[in-house]
């Protein structure tokens, strides 16, 4: 069954491949986005909603991109424990290829994503910090719309799971993101 679908996937993306216009006019672009993200992971469930920013830059050849880039986020975590608050910080550098499935008009496209990042979670407890070192894999999609001949506005979102080495629980991760991006 899961060898039928992945067959039947890549059918749907070279066939929308063909079709689909590329990313941005330009052939690079860079990208600014606010990120909202929901982590449950190392913490056990305990990890609050945080929010943060990433970096990346876009190589636009056609409907096929990709990204590569930085993201941070930072949240809070109860640690009954302690009586107080923990500050988690996750960042991590990311390859993101990005298909766009279908557009709407000239102004508007639909793109699917998948994401692979190297990420560390670094925990500080009154000055005192400790650092896991991970790995995570999200997909998801979005909408690219077309804002002036080389300024694209972004909304998406991903869902994606975290591993941890050392004895660090795996996790899961839904991220939210509303990006602006500029052609070079």
């Amino acid at each position: 069954m899961l060898r039928r679908a992945s067959i039947v996937v890549s059918f749907a993306v070279l066939l929308c491949a063909s079709h689909a216009h590329a990313q941005t006019a330009q052939r690079w672009s860079i990208q600014l986005s606010a990120l909202g993200v929901e982590l449950t992971s190392v913490t056990n469930d305990k990890l609050r909603f945080g929010g943060g920013i990433e970096f990346q830059g876009r190589y636009n050849p056609s409907a096929l991109s990709i990204g590569f880039g930085f993201q941070s986020t930072r949240h809070a975590l109860e640690n009954q424990l302690l009586a107080r608050n923990v500050t988690v910080t996750y960042t991590g550098g990311f390859v993101e290829p990005r298909l766009i499935l279908g557009s709407i008009g000239d102004f508007a496209a639909l793109y699917g994503s998948v994401r692979f990042m190297s990420l560390s979670a670094k925990f500080d407890v009154a000055g005192v910090e400790t650092k896991v070192d991970g790995a995570a894999i999200s997909g998801g999609g979005g909408l690219l719309i077309r804002l002036t001949s080389r300024l694209n506005a972004e909304v998406g979102a991903t869902a994606g799971k975290e591993y941890y080495n050392r004895d660090a629980g795996n996790g899961t991760t839904i991220v939210t993101r509303l990006g602006l991006a500029y052609g070079l």
